[in-house]
């Protein structure tokens, strides 16, 4: 049986930080994406003042990717608030998860790295599931703020 520090030494030999800074690039990337897209299918709301868009950095610990700090959107409007909050990039299935957080209920996004796209939806997996469009989207929002 292995002692704790054999263990310990096992473990730090399988840790490989180029490859962990390099999932932390992409998981950051994504985001930066899925923000900026959601921030340009509201500009117009925002410019007339309708909507309030902030972004704050957090941290963020995963497992995986040690601690990070990640984006989160804030949408202020009606006197509701809806947060998109990052979950992780270590998702069974996807590449990535931000959630929708919302008085009406809590909308599921889904990264596919390697088709670099956002999904939403319901289905027995991600791949089932629909393109993030900016329809989509504004649906959501909509049902969010009803």
């Amino acid at each position: 049986m292995d002692s704790l520090t054999e263990f310990l030494r096992k473990r730090k030999a399988t840790d490989n930080p180029e490859q962990r800074i390099q999932r932390q690039k992409t998981w950051l990337s994504a985001l930066d994406k899925l923000f900026g897209k959601i921030q340009s299918w509201l500009a117009e709301a925002e410019k007339e003042k309708l909507i309030e868009i902030s972004i704050q950095q957090v941290n963020h610990i995963e497992e995986s990717l040690g601690t990070l700090q990640v984006p989160r959107l804030t949408l202020r409007m009606d006197h509701k608030t809806i947060i998109l909050k990052p979950i992780g990039a270590t998702i069974i299935g996807a590449d990535g998860r931000v959630d929708m957080v919302t008085t009406k209920g809590t909308f599921m996004f889904l990264y596919l790295a390697d088709q670099d796209k956002w999904v939403h939806g319901s289905g027995t997996s991600p791949s089932e599931f629909r393109e993030l469009t900016e329809k989509i989207f504004t649906d959501l929002l909509k049902r969010a703020l009803a």
